[in-house]
């Protein structure tokens, strides 16, 4: 039944010479499976002794399912 998937898996663009358009291409990926964000913002990270805030600042800027 796995091999009858109509499901493709998007691949990830293979740099060709040709940057700019292979930076769209990247990017739009990125946009579409929505982790852009983490692109433009980056990740916070709580620092080894975190106040309850500031874990809960890094834990909203990660990804969620």
């Amino acid at each position: 039944m796995a091999e009858n998937s109509n499901f493709l898996q998007p691949s990830v663009p293979k740099f060709e010479g040709y940057y700019e358009h292979w930076l769209m291409l990247n990017e739009n990926l990125l946009r579409s499976k929505e982790y852009w964000p983490l692109i433009e913002n980056g990740v916070t990270v709580a620092p080894p002794n975190a106040t309850a805030e500031q874990l809960r600042v890094a834990n909203e800027s990660k990804l969620r399912d």
